[in-house]
């Protein structure tokens, strides 16, 4: 247990290190920019995510703070499927195994840090994992609460979290734990729905915005064999096919039955599974059941020959190893970066990063800004009005997406716009035929400005097109709200 708590002590350090040494991407600005607004909840998520950067970010604004939390959680989850294995085996090995197993998932996002609702999502989702296997060992209050806090934290960060909770209470339906269980699970209940109505208040007085996009907006429903040949959907049913097949494997087929790994690794790849035929499924969502799958899995492999669990072990580190050098790379000088790929090209897609574009882009814009009176900038992209605003232009949501109430929101009171910027990936207005009828419509002038073309270390990244827009007609804030 000691030498798997060292190597996550280890990936944490490095973990830590790369967030502090590399730009926020675009959807980490954008959660960002929730931070600087508090609330119960947003737009896109529930408000769990914006929580924990506004925690970080009290001891400064750089990508480090942001990202913290967000290392914390990972060693954090880690080392609470650690635990809850250690207490299902009540062997050492087990939970030193399950812990190594979550901690070497090679994933890039991970290897950064990245300030996204999964951090918060897969530390819950641990924690409730160990509350369960807690309660079951002891049924008193203090653990019941423990399992309520964490159930909440859960549902707080992502709306998958509810699969939890439903297979935790699937679990503890099982006759061994009904009676012994039921009464203290009330008060789980309890907290976990004190948690979540203050959500559920705040999107009743937002016009039910939340819930609108999660169930509606996000989604585009309809029967088609298109989505199952999407390579979003693809990329899910290999990894639940595979998660499914080693819960079966880990929790059902092998003794012990590890069955509160069954109940919470299959519901919710069973159900995205069902919902791949209608609409597109992400294969990112399934990382609370792939921690389940790795308590499972930790007493699982304490069983097998060493052999097997070397050889489990050596390929997650394999991945791991690559995908932490990815991140440590991004650390390095533009000067060495350039060089690395000046002497294998092959690693220019592996390895190069669009994080780098927006402070030149913003530097680029506040000089347009500054030769049209201050114009105010607009984007169509919630991204690149976050990243924008993060270095240090404010910047508005001109299209109509879901994002723009919010956007608006925090902008209410603001000066009418005299002089605009609109900054877009189109190489021209006509490619979205309803903002530019819009953009005309509200401006007399529009002169478009240079491209604005940016590289990083040799390798071109995003090209930017901007439009100037002056004299605004008397109706210009009805065509463009965000005006």
């Amino acid at each position: 247990m000691i030498a798997a708590a060292a190597i996550l002590v280890v990936l944490t350090l490095l973990r830590a290190y790369a967030a502090f040494n590399v730009p926020l991407t675009a959807d980490e600005a954008y959660y960002w920019t929730w931070s600087l607004h508090p609330a119960y909840g947003y737009t896109d998520h529930p408000p769990l995510v914006a929580w924990l950067i506004g925690w970080g970010t009290v001891f400064g604004q750089g990508p480090g703070f942001v990202r913290l939390p967000f290392v914390l959680c990972e060693a954090i989850a880690a080392a609470a499927l650690g635990r809850a294995a250690l207490l299902v085996s009540n062997r050492a090995r087990a939970g030193a195994i399950a812990l190594l197993l979550f901690a070497l998932i090679p994933q890039t996002k991970l290897a950064l840090g990245e300030a996204l609702p999964d951090g918060a999502y897969m530390a819950a989702w641990a924690l409730a994992l160990w509350g369960a296997v807690a309660l079951d060992r002891r049924p008193t209050l203090r653990n019941a609460v423990g399992l309520g806090l964490a159930l909440a934290a859960v549902v707080l960060s992502r709306t998958f979290g509810w699969a939890l909770v439903v297979g935790v209470l699937a679990w503890s339906l099982e006759p061994s734990r009904r009676a012994r269980l039921w009464p203290l699970l009330t008060c789980s209940a309890t907290v976990v729905v004190a948690g979540y109505a203050p959500f559920i208040a705040w999107n009743a007085a937002h016009n039910w915005e939340n819930f609108a996009f999660t169930f509606q907006m996000r989604q585009h429903f309809g029967l088609a064999a298109a989505h199952l040949v999407d390579i979003s959907t693809v990329r899910f049913l290999l990894y639940a096919a595979l998660l499914v097949a080693v819960t079966w494997f880990v929790a059902l087929r092998r003794a012990p039955r590890v069955t509160l790994v069954a109940w919470t690794a299959l519901l919710l790849p069973v159900a995205l599974f069902a919902l791949s035929f209608v609409t597109t499924t992400e294969s990112y969502w399934i990382i609370g059941p792939a921690a389940s799958v790795a308590l499972g899995a930790g007493v699982a492999l304490d069983r097998v020959a060493a052999g097997w669990r070397r050889a489990i072990l050596a390929v997650l580190g394999a991945g791991t190893a690559y995908t932490t050098a990815a991140a440590l790379f991004l650390t390095l000088p533009e000067a060495a970066q350039a060089a690395v790929f000046g002497a294998v090209p092959a690693l220019r897609a592996p390895f190069a990063s669009g994080v780098y574009a927006f402070a030149p882009l913003a530097e680029r814009l506040r000089a347009f800004a500054a030769a049209d009176h201050g114009a105010v900038v607009l984007t169509d992209r919630y991204e690149t009005s976050a990243e924008l605003l993060r270095y240090g232009v404010d910047s508005r949501l001109a299209v109509a997406l879901a994002q723009q109430a919010q956007w608006m929101r925090w902008h209410a009171g603001a000066p009418p716009v005299q002089h605009a910027l609109l900054v877009t990936f189109a190489a021209s207005l006509s490619a979205d035929p309803s903002l530019e009828q819009a953009v005309h419509g509200a401006f007399a002038r529009v002169t478009p400005l240079p491209d604005v073309k940016l590289a990083h270390a040799g390798v071109k990244e995003d090209t930017y097109y901007v439009v100037q827009l002056d004299n605004p007609r008397p109706n210009a804030a009805r065509i463009l709200p965000a005006l």
